[in-house]
């Protein structure tokens, strides 16, 4: 089993995300000992943002002048397009940032979902092209947002969720840990809530 470990907290020693997708792979590993992880740290070492140049080429724009620089861009983003396909086991560190996720995060799915390489246009609709995945989604906040009061601001996990989905990763489990910045909850309960759910999750 291949899995790809992906943290996107700028944070290294506090971080509630990072801890519970560690734990994640830390409990498959265990129940596949033969597991190869491949661990890409976005919060340390963010991709960078889709350039002009890098957009034009990935449609299919052969008049783009291909610089070192874009050479970079692109060998980056093919490199970790490869790594989401190679993969059977996708766990993502997502920190809530803003009633959304952070801006590496979101950079490092602009690089991986791309046409024809990760999904494509039918005329039935969009099909993914990376179906046979499992996700799991290390989710953590620092409010509550689960409650139907508060979904209204959850655009962190439906996203991410909606664009698995559309790359044709439908497996996806969402383990979180929320109120951990609230003294009534706290982060060691919101952790124990999550560990909860993913055992409940490989357990079944």
């Amino acid at each position: 089993m291949k899995i790809l470990h992906i943290d996107s907290s700028p944070f290294i020693n506090d971080s509630v995300s990072r801890e519970l997708s560690a734990m994640i792979v830390s409990e498959l590993c265990l129940r596949h000992p033969d597991a190869d992880v491949t661990y890409r740290d976005l919060g340390t070492m963010p991709p960078p943002h889709l350039s002009a140049g890098a957009m034009s080429l990935l449609h299919n724009a052969q008049e783009v002048a291909i610089t070192p620089e874009l050479q970079t861009e692109l060998d980056g983003i093919y490199q970790s397009i490869e790594e989401l396909i190679a993969c059977d086991v996708l766990v993502i560190g997502a920190p809530m940032y803003n009633h959304s996720i952070p801006s590496n995060l979101k950079a490092w799915l602009d690089q991986v979902c791309q046409k024809g390489k990760t999904f494509r246009y039918t005329p039935q609709g969009v099909v993914g092209l990376i179906p046979g995945k499992t996700a799991y989604i290390a989710s953590s906040r620092g409010g509550i947002y689960s409650t139907p009061e508060t979904l209204v601001h959850d655009f962190q996990e439906p996203y991410l969720v909606s664009i698995l989905e559309l790359m044709g990763v439908a497996g996806c489990h969402i383990i979180r840990a929320e109120g951990v910045s609230r003294q009534a909850i706290g982060r060691e309960k919101g952790l124990a809530e999550g560990r909860e759910t993913l055992l409940q999750i490989l357990n079944n």
